[in-house]
């Protein structure tokens, strides 16, 4: 892992220009936040202290470059602050335009039935450029190969996969998602209420430690 600096420096950069990768439906218009009603449950996938007064949930698309560059701004402020918050990632594949941004999200589920799925998220990020544009058959193949890699069950996981309980949960998320009114990836709610996507790795340091001190007021 490179140092902060150079992260800072990276992140920046890339984050500065997601508007260009994006994979959105949006009006060019300035976005009107809203506020989340559905409240974290048993079957989120979590990392933090779900009793420390600060969430933060994020929904996203494995197939969205954005999420991709993301990920990484992510995880630093999570493994920061973790002890004083919890993070939560739901799925909101944006079928239309990422035609694998279901199945993805199928499978990061059905990895996180075996205890992996942190692991099969990041994987899935992490060589999004090879699985992206790829028919969804042979997707299917290569997530396989990710399982195999992670020491899953290979024959569970081909199961599940395609398992109507993996397929509904991803469906859950979606609809809480519409319910939210996301029309976006990555979208962030902090607290229940929407933020505007920060723009570099201080800038989303400096909104969640905002959140911390205030809540420990």
């Amino acid at each position: 892992m490179t140092s902060s600096t150079k992260k800072i420096f990276l992140y920046g950069g890339l984050l500065a220009g997601i508007g260009i990768v994006i994979g959105i439906t949006i009006a060019l218009t300035a976005p009107t936040l809203t506020v989340l009603t559905t409240k974290l449950s048993d079957t989120d996938h979590t990392i933090g202290d779900k009793t420390s007064g600060v969430t933060l949930i994020e929904y996203s698309d494995f197939q969205c470059p954005a999420c991709k560059q993301y990920s990484g701004v992510v995880s630093d402020v999570v493994s920061e602050f973790e002890s004083h918050m919890v993070f939560a990632y739901r799925y909101f594949p944006l079928r239309k335009i990422h035609k694998n941004s279901g199945i993805s999200a199928q499978a990061a589920e059905a990895a996180g039935l075996q205890g992996k799925f942190w692991e099969m998220h990041d994987t899935l990020f992490e060589n999004q450029e090879k699985w992206a544009g790829a028919p969804e058959d042979q997707a299917i193949d290569i997530f396989k190969g990710y399982a195999k890699g992670l020491g899953l069950d290979e024959n569970k996981f081909a199961i599940d996969i395609v398992s109507n309980k993996v397929i509904d949960k991803v469906g859950a998320d979606e609809r809480s998602a519409v319910e939210g009114k996301v029309n976006h990836t990555p979208t962030f709610f902090l607290n229940g209420k929407e933020i505007s996507n920060p723009q570099s790795l201080e800038e989303f340091r400096k909104v969640i430690r905002n959140a911390i001190e205030k809540n420990n007021k």
